[in-house]
């Protein structure tokens, strides 16, 4: 098993010489985030946040809705239909989560709570692995979001 973890160390270095070889990016940015959500409900939360709406797309089993905010784009898709977001130890394995970095942790998360009228779940400030400090918030579905300084 040991063996394994330093060929694949390897391999990475031996992948990133050839990168910087070739001199081009194989990967420029984040294109975009997929989100399920249940319902229209939710993209006023995104909204909140400061994203906006830039595309809709309503489809015979959901609908589609594109919102850009901070050169990031999210790609919603409203279906009520769909089961819940599972968090905690039962999670399935894959996307936890995603970070939105903010300049104050206090004020983004004093504006949200007044602009949302209370609805928005606040988990309390924590320092992560690097010691800097974050919470997580959760849409008006559950997902959690973390806000990072």
């Amino acid at each position: 098993m040991l063996v394994d973890h330093y060929e694949r160390i390897s391999r990475g270095k031996q992948i990133e010489e050839n990168r910087q070889t070739r001199g081009t990016e194989m990967i420029e940015a984040v294109h975009h985030i997929a989100i399920i959500v249940s319902g229209d409900l939710c993209l006023e939360f995104y909204r909140l946040l400061g994203f906006v709406e830039t595309y809709r797309n309503k489809r015979e089993h959901d609908t589609v809705v594109l919102m850009n905010g901070y050169g990031i784009q999210l790609e919603l898709f409203i279906d009520p239909s769909h089961p819940s977001h599972v968090y905690g130890p039962e999670e399935p394995i894959g996307l936890r989560h995603f970070s939105l970095k903010v300049d104050r942790l206090e004020d983004e998360i004093k504006r949200l709570r007044v602009e949302s009228e209370e609805i928005i779940e606040v988990g309390p400030i924590m320092n992560d692995w690097t010691g800097v400090r974050f919470c997580v918030i959760k849409d008006y579905d559950g997902l959690p979001i973390e806000l990072h300084e």
